[in-house]
């Protein structure tokens, strides 16, 4: 498109020029940035002052240095290994215990994950150069996180599903077609890489899981519903987005 078209929060319509309009293989590309509640209220939005009353407007970003990062190797048997390590864990047992205590007899039939990460893109170049050596099990540690919040969506499916079928959907940006992949395979749905897909699938019989998202993700479910349980960082932990 030339143009993309942004709603205001009085109503209003801006339009945003495509700089990438008819360019063939571009490297920019654009993302939605978030001026959220607390930009709005306690500081005044960069840009353009049409843009002051935005929500969000159109940022771009340079993929070139990501998309020429390596897979870290074997990234299936890797989630495997790390999956049998959280499911034998203390941690696992008592965020199950937890899960089902907060539930209850509630209904759950839908799981959403919102940025738990990629698991299988290789550490970035600037990360690598601040340690005097790298190898793979530096390459395992590095994404070890993402692949433990996955096998935690995969604790929590579980305990809500029974003996029902209850969809687990994922939604990130940063996921490479190997992970998604291997998600699929894990009985994950993935759903709209940008924008409202996995979004508009949160209702009041949800749980949401969205450790670290870069979205403002509580904002926005607080427009949408009330799901049944949101785990996420707490009320005082605030990054540029929440």
């Amino acid at each position: 498109m030339e143009r993309f078209s942004v709603r205001r929060i009085d109503g209003g319509i801006i339009q945003i020029s495509n700089p990438m309009f008819q360019v063939q293989n571009p490297i920019w590309k654009p993302h939605v940035k978030y001026q959220e509640y607390w930009q709005l209220v306690k500081t005044q939005p960069n840009g353009p002052i049409e843009t002051y009353l935005c929500s969000y407007i159109v940022d771009w970003s340079n993929q070139t240095a990501r998309n020429f990062r390596e897979l870290i190797a074997q990234p299936m048997q890797v989630f495997d290994q790390k999956h049998l390590l959280w499911q034998n864990s203390k941690t696992c047992k008592h965020l199950a215990a937890l899960v089902q205590d907060v539930l209850g007899t509630k209904t759950v039939k839908k799981v959403l994950c919102f940025g738990l990460g990629d698991f299988c893109r290789s550490a970035p170049e600037w990360l690598k150069k601040q340690h005097d050596s790298w190898d793979e099990n530096s390459e395992v540690k590095n994404v070890m996180g993402c692949m433990i919040q996955h096998s935690m969506a995969l604790t929590i499916a579980q305990l809500c599903r029974g003996n029902e079928t209850l969809p687990l959907l994922a939604q990130d940006p940063e996921y490479t077609e190997v992970a998604e992949d291997i998600l699929t395979k894990k009985e994950f749905e993935i759903v709209g890489t940008h924008g409202a897909g996995g979004f508009a699938e949160i209702d009041e019989d949800s749980i949401v899981i969205s450790p670290f998202a870069a979205a403002p993700v509580k904002q926005i479910i607080a427009d949408l519903a009330r799901p049944v349980l949101i785990i996420s960082t707490g009320f005082e932990v605030f990054n540029s987005n929440e």
